[in-house]
């Protein structure tokens, strides 16, 4: 009998092959968890594409010899209660007919053991985190939280698949796992699971394994805090605030990234976070006019970056308080913001709020004599401040006078007095005014000064007079202590205005300069020009008489005498036209007249050329040319000369154009 039923289930799978009938793949049971108590699902697939294709499900039990179930359906899959399979640990052959009209086909038959088909979900990556190479992997846990088998694989992109198997212990929390990687690069990641065997006899055949996990993009972690930029308007009442930052690196945004801000715009409300900013890289809001701050967190799949904080300082605090500004009218949605403010532009770090309290009731609080600064603020569709002030509890005197008190352009009848403003904290009380008292020769002047004024120029002053000038701070309270000093005005004859100094001083630096050029220039000129050369004397021998007088000789002055040219008409003796028409356009410049003992040194000199000499009885005479000169045209130039030195004498004749002779 059993032969005859193996004829007939391989006869028309044979036959069924010899028409073309392709069979599905051999079904796949399991359950989801290792339950008890958990049914089972039966999966196969069915590569032919045509319609009103019926499926059979067969289940035969090898051990008892008989079929454990037959069950029909059109789907791929079929789901089996646990009462319908009786059994489930012993050994099931099980396989999945196909039928379309009359032509049937059977899948190849396996042999299972229904307890051991556990298969479990694919695996869920919670969460993970990355750090120096290190990724930290959080999984979800199956349905039976017992122990599991994981095998897990990572790539770089475009690279090798690297495989791993790891356990799990079993626990009611998730699975845990950590992966070193080596590389600064981005990494893709899949995990399946398995159950461990439930029974001796359950092999490794039929463990099954989940399917793989959604390839997840492992990114790196970001580690710079976002790049944050803010414009801000201001309005009547409010701000608005414009947030812009950039995107991290492309490494670090693959998978995408979040942005997480935390705001403090409403002082009596604790920050509050925003809901999460996927697309857009900006935000809008509206801020009051005290200080605000937001948080900006860029978050990636391993992880997030350092917080960006920015702070957005407060309106710059005014001096004084305007009188309609001091509200202390209660509506709804308030808020009261009070501070110390001792230097008069730092905000204190405890910062009061509340929501019930008036100025009147925060007024009586604070400490007197300190200066606080408060804002009120309301909220409707905007966070708005309607009213913003410093003030005092209680004023006082200040506590000092104003430091540094100098004196500069000092004149004989002037000169001016700077000092610093009486810091903020020692003023206790809103500064009124500076009140000055100058003193000098018995006599005190009184002026008022406005708070911000830090100089005053003092007139009508004495020369060389010493002067004491004293400043002093007033509030509402009176005047505080005051600061002295002295000065001396110079006197008239060595007063010099600062315009004196001022023209004295560049008077100076001129002359300098013209010095300095001056010696500049002629070194350059030295330089430059050639030199003119001085007259050389050659070395004679000194050829005297051991007879000669040696004795020092001593200046002799003699007389210069003039000779009168005779007029035209008379004429002397032995003078011919010729020469006493020459004569006369001669003029002798000087004549030293000789002893007469030295008569031959007279005779020599006659006999110069181009020269002429008086007679040593010259009086009542007329000189003669001598017959060497001519008078002839062309001869002499201008400015021709000939020099003789005879006799400790040096002669020298010169002729110019009008032919006038110069001894």
């Amino acid at each position: 009998g059993m032969r005859v039923v193996w004829l007939v289930l391989v006869f028309p799978v044979s036959l069924v092959k010899a028409t073309g009938c392709i069979p599905t793949t051999s079904p796949q049971c399991f359950k989801n968890s290792t339950g008890q108590e958990e049914d089972f699902t039966c999966k196969w697939e069915d590569r032919n594409i045509e319609q009103d294709t019926t499926y059979t499900l067969y289940i035969f039990d090898s051990e008892r010899k008989h079929f454990v179930l037959q069950a029909n359906t059109n789907q791929k899959e079929k789901y089996l209660l646990l009462e319908q399979l009786g059994t489930i640990s012993r050994n099931m052959e099980i396989w999945v007919q196909r039928q379309v009209g009359n032509l049937t086909c059977n899948s190849t038959k396996i042999s299972v053991i229904f307890k051991c088909l556990a298969k479990y979900s694919k695996p869920k990556i919670n969460s993970m985190t990355r750090s120096a190479g290190i990724l930290n992997l959080t999984l979800s846990k199956p349905k039976d939280n017992k122990s599991v088998i994981y095998e897990i694989r990572w790539r770089e992109r475009g690279a090798e698949w690297q495989t791993e198997t790891f356990e799990t212990e079993a626990s009611t929390f998730q699975d845990f796992y950590t992966l070193w990687l080596q590389k600064q690069a981005v990494y893709q990641i899949q995990l399946r699971r398995q159950a461990k065997p439930l029974l001796p006899t359950c092999d490794s055949l039929q463990a099954l394994w989940s399917d793989w996990s959604i390839m997840v993009d492992v990114p790196i972690e970001i580690r710079l805090s976002p790049k944050v930029r803010w414009e801000e308007t201001q309005n009547t009442h409010s701000r608005d605030v414009h947030l812009m930052w950039d995107a991290p690196p492309a490494e670090e945004s693959v998978g995408g990234v979040t942005y997480i801000l935390t705001m403090s715009v409403w002082p009596c409300d604790k920050p509050k976070t925003l809901k999460p900013i996927t697309v857009n890289r900006s935000f809008q809001t509206s801020i009051t006019f005290s200080e605000a701050w937001v948080s900006i967190i860029a978050m990636n799949k391993v992880g997030s970056s350092p917080p960006q904080l920015i702070t957005i300082p407060a309106v710059k605090h005014l001096n004084h308080c305007p009188k309609h500004q001091r509200n202390s009218t209660k509506t709804k949605k308030t808020c009261l913001e009070w501070y110390k403010l001792e230097d008069g532009e730092t905000r204190s770090q405890a910062v009061n709020t509340s929501s019930k309290k008036t100025f009147k009731d925060i007024e009586k609080e604070v400490e007197n004599f300190v200066r606080h600064y408060y804002f009120l603020h309301t909220k409707t569709k905007k966070h708005r401040t309607v009213a913003m002030c410093p003030f005092y509890s209680q004023e006082g005197v200040p506590s000092k006078g104003p430091d540094n008190v100098l004196f500069f352009n000092v004149t004989y009848d002037s000169a001016v007095v700077s000092w610093l403003s009486i810091p903020v904290e020692n003023q206790r009380g809103f500064l009124q005014q500076y009140v000055i008292w100058i003193s000098g020769q018995e006599n005190t002047t009184h002026h008022q000064l406005p708070a911000n004024e830090t100089s005053f120029l003092i007139k009508n002053l004495h020369p060389g007079v010493s002067y004491t000038v004293s400043i002093a701070g007033q509030t509402k309270a009176g005047e505080g202590p005051n600061s002295t000093a002295n000065f001396e005005t110079p006197s008239i004859k060595t007063a010099l205005s600062w315009q004196d100094q001022t023209i004295l001083s560049i008077c100076v630096v001129a002359l300098l300069c013209t010095i300095i050029c001056s010696v500049a220039f002629r070194r350059f000129r030295s330089k430059l020009l050639p030199v003119v050369p001085s007259p050389v004397i050659p070395a004679t021998e000194s050829i005297f008489r051991h007879d000669q007088d040696l004795r020092q000789l001593t200046e002799e002055v003699h007389e210069v005498v003039l000779l009168q040219l005779q007029e035209h008409n008379k004429h002397p003796q032995n003078t011919t036209p010729e020469q006493s028409t020459l004569l006369q356009d001669f003029g002798l410049v000087m004549f030293e007249e000789e002893d007469e003992d030295d008569e031959e040194g007279v005779t020599d000199l006659g006999s110069m050329k181009s020269c002429c000499y008086p007679n040593p009885s010259y009086r009542g005479q007329v000189l003669h040319l001598p017959d060497p000169i001519h008078t002839t045209e062309n001869i002499f130039k201008e400015n021709d000369t000939e020099s003789t030195y005879r006799n400790g004498m040096f002669f020298e004749t010169r002729l110019l154009e009008c032919d006038e002779t110069s001894l």
